[in-house]
């Protein structure tokens, strides 16, 4: 009735609800005893809400129910199944048995709202979707309580729980959400780490988390039909007997059977996504520091909290968010350095200089030196201009002798009317100008007789000063981009 679930980040112990979808949490065991979930991804988090896995390929689209696995191993040729291996693995979309039906008790909003509820997932909200996938709440008050309608809670009250239609015969409700389980043990802290993951757009962890394995404590199911070919091809082997049959010292441990031996692969043969770093507690946001064990005694609970705790609590989780973007800044441009895109980590864009976009075509120079000089009489602009053509790019940048004289330029300038444009105005971002000396020197220490055409996109011919002496052209690196 209970399984260890070991990730990346630490263990879980899950209490599984029997009781309440015994026919969800049976499909789970086997699954688990089947070693499915070995190695695969937590594919996506949503902080403060929910994590999901479960799914082989790694993407939300995969995974199937036991018996749906069970009967695409059995459909393949016979030549096949002596191996002891099989590798691709078989299509389990081909099995009319790949999904479970949607039975099993529904979580109302108040179970919906509290942390480390196990859900068993519907695929794409489609009914009777039922497979290997599930999700795990992250948080109280994550919002899946929010999408469950009044009308459901008082059917769940009613004790109709199997009655989803209302008078026309539509669906009284967007979600149904399936008990699987609850979280029992959570010593390590996964799920706090989990909810302080660093996510692409699409949710998923720009550091791999995994499911490294899923042990069974208790199964008090019997094994489907099929289930001892499955997991001969599956390459999950019992301990090894001794040739009369009697175990051997090595397969116990303080009393307890070893566990089985799971399929020998660093990544699921059905998974189609990228690979990505191995994640570990460098990858994760520090914006949850402030209720691990170390310093939640520092703070009361949110519920008895008063005014001062919880400003001392934001104020540090300020600080903390602070802290880790200029690590991940630094961490950024250590990286670039490395790749030849910066000069410098340490590298930063002036502050007496203004981009300036959205120009007239016919505007020059002159003009917008006439304009900034207003500001500062020694503002000079260069408008950026097409290598071959010379036309202009309609966009600019000004360099005055002071960061006040920019400052007040940028106050009074952005959006004005110039040849009439609207022209807007920003603080430059750009490292060019740094470049420039860069390459220089570079160029100086490897002797002025060197091509160093590459260094200036293969236009070393154009340059001034003779030999190797090519001024990099293109204009700034980069454009506007508003003051950190």
């Amino acid at each position: 009735m209970s399984i260890l679930l070991e990730t990346t980040f630490g263990d879980l112990v899950i209490d599984l609800d029997i009781e309440g979808s015994p026919a969800l949490a049976k499909n789970f065991l086997k699954l688990v005893a089947a070693r499915y979930y070995t190695n695969t991804l937590i594919y996506n988090v949503v902080p403060g809400k929910y994590s999901q896995m479960g799914d082989p390929k790694g993407d939300g689209t995969g995974g199937c129910s036991i018996y749906g696995l069970i009967d695409s191993y059995r459909s393949l040729p016979s030549s096949t199944k002596s191996k002891t291996s099989i590798s691709p693995p078989p299509d389990v979309t081909t099995s009319q048995r790949r999904f479970l039906q949607s039975h099993g008790r529904q979580l109302n909003s108040s179970e919906l709202n509290q942390k480390g509820v196990v859900i068993a997932m519907e695929m794409g909200n489609v009914p009777h979707t039922i497979g290997s996938q599930f999700l795990i709440t992250l948080s109280e008050n994550n919002g899946l309580n929010d999408l469950v309608p009044v009308d459901f809670e008082e059917m769940t009250n009613n004790g109709d729980r199997d009655n989803n239609m209302d008078e026309k015969g539509g669906n009284l409700r967007s979600h149904k959400y399936l008990s699987l389980g609850k979280v029992a043990e959570d010593s390590q802290n996964v799920l706090s780490k989990l909810n302080r993951a660093y996510c692409d757009d699409d949710g998923r962890p720009f550091a791999d988390i995994r499911i490294q394995r899923i042990l069974v404590i208790h199964d008090p199911f019997d094994d489907p039909s099929g289930m001892v070919d499955l997991l001969k091809w599956r390459g999950v082997n019992a301990a090894d007997e001794k040739d009369n049959g009697e175990k051997s010292e090595k397969d116990d441990f303080n009393g307890y059977p070893l566990a089985p031996q799971s399929p020998g692969y660093e990544r699921p043969p059905e998974e189609t996504v990228a690979i990505r770093i191995q994640a570990d507690d460098t990858t994760l946001f520090a914006t949850a520091g402030w209720d691990d064990e170390e310093n939640i005694s520092q703070l009361p609970n949110n519920d008895e909290e008063d005014e001062e705790a919880k400003q001392k609590r934001l104020e540090l989780q300020k600080k903390q968010e602070e802290e880790w973007k200029k690590k991940q800044d630094t961490s950024r441009a250590v990286m670039l350095e490395m790749l030849g895109d910066l000069p410098s980590a340490d590298i930063q864009a002036p502050e007496n200089v203004l981009f300036v976009c959205k120009l007239n075509p016919l505007t020059n120079d002159e003009d917008l030196e006439l304009i900034f000089s207003r500001f500062d009489r020694n503002a000079k602009a260069e408008i950026i201009r097409d290598p071959d053509t010379g036309a202009s790019l309609q966009y600019a940048f000004v360099e005055f002798s002071t960061k006040e004289s920019c400052n007040e330029a940028y106050l009074k300038m952005n959006n004005a009317l110039v040849d009439d444009r609207r022209i807007r105005v920003d603080f430059s971002q750009s490292v060019a100008k740094v470049w420039d000396r860069y390459h220089k020197r570079y160029r100086n220490e490897l002797g002025g007789g060197i091509d160093r055409g590459f260094l200036d996109g293969g236009n070393s011919g154009r340059g001034r000063g003779g030999r190797g002496g090519g001024k990099v052209r293109g204009g700034r690196v980069g454009g506007g981009g508003g003051r950190s």
